[in-house]
């Protein structure tokens, strides 16, 4: 009968170990689960906002993620930010009628002309570009 208390014994402490290991698993559980948690809630977060036209694009975390996971090389936050407003703002473009397009092309290009004559890195009158050719 000593024997067989001798072996339960060891067989409760056995369990005894099992069941600390498994709770301490179960506590790492928790605290990864509550982690992933908080990340999928800040992945919708909004870390900008931008108004153009009239038109509001939200860039995420989730959108930065995105954007840093397809890269091959490692960026700053703000860089990733910035091409994931590019990819919005091409999405968004693509939606538009292909004149509406072609037009808001058209008045950049006289935008950016206008002001590149207006700070003088610019000649008014491709005429003048050939002087010096």
């Amino acid at each position: 009968m000593a024997v067989e208390l001798r072996a339960l014994q060891a067989t409760v402490e056995k369990m005894k170990r099992r069941v600390h290991r498994v709770e301490k698993e179960a506590s790492a559980l928790r605290s990864d689960l509550d982690e992933i948690i908080v990340l999928l809630a800040d992945a919708s977060q909004p870390v900008a906002r931008y108004v153009i036209d009239g038109e509001e694009i939200v860039v995420t975390e989730a959108d930065v993620a995105a954007v840093q996971a397809r890269l091959t090389r490692p960026c700053s936050n703000e860089a990733a930010q910035e091409l994931a407003l590019a990819e919005k703002l091409a999405a968004w473009l693509a939606q538009l009628p292909e004149g509406e397009r072609r037009r808001r092309f058209r008045e950049n290009i006289e935008a950016i002309r206008a002001e590149a004559i207006a700070k003088g890195i610019a000649v008014e009158d491709p005429r003048e570009a050939a002087i010096y050719d």
